[in-house]
């Protein structure tokens, strides 16, 4: 999800809250947050967290998507070994660039769409699906202690 850090800190500083207090309320850690923020990315998780953490819902610190394309993509056939993706985010298509220009022989954009949407082909061995942990609030205090501690 792109969200509005700008509308974050803002909103943070009107209730004079610490990066601390909204690490601490949503269990993520500062470093995690503060990318978060400046780069305006979130699971739909984290900005749930999040927006709840500074008093507003998801909506009020979401912005538009700008392509209108919302569509994400990944296909392959089952036993191949490359899979064609399409992404119209923005993080994906930079990491997907970022790939082609390190990994040319494994990761080979194959178009740039008018609607912004980027295509490429991939290892399948790259695809995964990890889910996120699910956390008590216990849970979330006892790490984000953890981490105030190192």
């Amino acid at each position: 999800m792109r969200l509005n850090g700008k509308r974050i800190v803002e909103v943070m500083e009107e209730k004079s809250l610490t990066e601390e207090t909204v690490c601490s309320r949503t269990g993520l850690y500062q470093k995690s947050f503060q990318w978060i923020v400046k780069e305006g990315f979130a699971s739909e998780d984290a900005a749930e967290r999040i927006a709840d953490a500074v008093g507003l819902t998801v909506g009020e610190i979401l912005l538009p998507e700008i392509t209108g394309n919302v569509e994400n993509v990944i296909e392959f056939v089952k036993d191949s070994e490359r899979a064609a993706v399409t992404f119209c985010q923005g993080r994906y298509k930079s990491r997907i660039k970022k790939l082609a220009a390190e990994r040319p022989e494994e990761c080979q954009i194959v178009a740039e769409n008018q609607d912004g949407s980027l295509c490429a082909h991939i290892p399948v061995a790259w695809i995964k699906i990890n889910p996120t942990k699910q956390l008590s609030e216990e849970q979330r205090r006892e790490i984000a202690e953890r981490f105030k501690r190192r």
